[in-house]
């Protein structure tokens, strides 16, 4: 059976070629960070750290200040998955800033959740409690179910 994120990636590449003949700078720098989630998925950190920097630099570029938080974020999960914890601690807390300035309370819960899993592995167990509380009630809030069963299952996997 054929690896989903093969399907994705060859429909992002399409989109970023698309983007980039049309000067698209904002949909470029989509299509980077959504290829960068794939390579992350895939445990290709160097590409996915590539493929974010490009999006944030995009992003930073045009003031996109929510495609910069999404960067941010991206390069979070990246940086905890190959557990350098310090850098990604400095991306999830800029994400996090940045998405509660804009209101963009998904990704409020997102960051959260990732602070909970990076918490979690310095054992730091109350302070990960904490951030996995808030990003619960934040996707109870929302009615946003997937979430809620994704974050449960991991955090009792982990």
């Amino acid at each position: 059976m054929r690896n989903p994120g093969d399907a994705a990636e060859t429909l992002y590449q399409q989109a970023l070629e698309v983007m980039t003949e049309l000067g698209d700078h904002s949909g470029m720098a989509n299509s980077w960070g959504a290829l960068g989630d794939i390579e992350r998925n895939r445990g290709n950190w160097d590409a996915a750290e590539t493929l974010y920097q490009q999006s944030l630099t995009v992003r930073t570029e045009l003031g996109n200040r929510s495609g910069m938080a999404e960067s941010y974020s991206g390069l979070g999960e990246n940086e905890c998955d190959r557990g350098n914890l310090e850098a990604a601690e400095q991306f999830s807390k800029q994400a996090l800033v940045i998405a509660q300035e804009l209101g963009m309370i998904h990704l409020v819960a997102e960051a959260n959740y990732d602070l909970a899993r990076l918490e979690r592995k310095r054992s730091n167990t109350e302070l990960a409690q904490q951030h996995y509380n808030t990003a619960h009630q934040i996707f109870q809030q929302l009615g946003a179910a997937k979430d809620l069963e994704r974050i449960e299952r991991e955090w009792e996997q982990d």
